[in-house]
């Protein structure tokens, strides 16, 4: 990503962090169309780095890192981004997967001094069991995707897809270890993000990059190259090189409150008592409810 209007106020990473299918790639959808003087975006380039690529480590590490045990792997990536963090002045975002919990050192795998700013992106996770299972190819056996997400281990192991192995644990463990990164940090519901994309986006630029006042007009630009049915049409036309094998499509509904079609009251059941803790942080509710909520804590 060019970065014109874009420009760091100090050195560090800027971590895009979520769970999966919470609206990251939307997210950078909508930093990409900003960066373009005509709004345009192509979803096949979008903005943002994978923090996990495998080729971000091969120059640093002293072995293939296939070689590493997961545990070995994840002190190698926390080491790596404190090595680069000094001269990390890009303003490019990195995309993360990842928890930011304590590995067998007792650190964060992101840590605070390498980081700039953090952008943390949540849903609710009744919609997020449901694109979810899609996206793996796991629907209609949407108790799968539910075991993962009330997993406290759950992790995505082994070289896949040009990443190294990523700890996700379970969706409330998970998010509470971002909404509690020191610094300078925003939490942006993916709800109030369909409600106001523009002051979403907003608010996430001013935290992102402090010394520059995002640009209205190039936020509205961008809002209306990201509708969701224009990043879908796309995907159709060109497809998207993001989307699983197993996936029929990235860019499925969009929406919230979808999980109405999908899950029973004993699913939903289930994630409300094993993700209460984020959930009542967030104003998820466990009639599947979105309450009034602003990040007061944010930077």
């Amino acid at each position: 990503m060019t970065s014109t209007s874009m420009q760091q106020s100090r050195p560090g990473f800027i971590w895009l962090a979520s769970y999966p299918k919470s609206g990251n790639t939307w997210f950078r959808a909508l930093l990409t169309a900003y960066e373009d003087s005509d709004g345009d975006v192509d979803i096949n380039r979008l903005a943002a780095r994978h923090a996990a690529r495998e080729r971000l480590f091969e120059q640093y590490l002293a072995c293939d890192g296939s070689l590493l045990t997961n545990e070995e792997t994840f002190l190698a990536r926390r080491t790596i981004y404190l090595h680069l963090a000094d001269s990390e002045t890009s303003g490019v975002p990195q995309k993360v997967h990842d928890a930011n919990l304590p590995l067998a050192n007792g650190q964060p795998l992101f840590p605070p001094e390498a980081t700039a700013a953090t952008i943390h992106l949540v849903r609710h996770p009744f919609d997020v069991a449901v694109s979810y299972a899609y996206h793996l190819g796991l629907a209609p056996d949407f108790d799968r995707c539910i075991d993962n997400m009330c997993n406290p281990e759950f992790r995505v192991d082994g070289l896949v897809f040009a990443q190294m192995p990523q700890v996700q644990s379970d969706w409330s463990s998970h998010t509470l270890s971002w909404m509690d990164m020191p610094g300078r940090r925003l939490t942006l519901r993916y709800e109030d993000m369909l409600a106001d994309a523009a002051g979403s986006l907003t608010r996430a630029l001013r935290v992102m990059y402090p010394d520059v006042e995002p640009d209205p007009d190039r936020i509205g630009r961008a809002v209306a190259a990201t509708a969701f049915g224009k990043l879908k049409a796309q995907e159709s036309a060109t497809s998207f090189r993001e989307r699983p094998p197993k996936s029929d499509a990235f860019f499925r509904s969009g929406t919230s409150g979808d999980w109405m079609n999908h899950l029973t009251p004993a699913q939903c059941a289930r994630l409300a008592d094993f993700l209460a803790p984020a959930m009542e942080r967030l104003g998820y509710r466990a009639d599947g409810a979105v309450d009034p909520w602003s990040d007061r804590s944010a930077a």
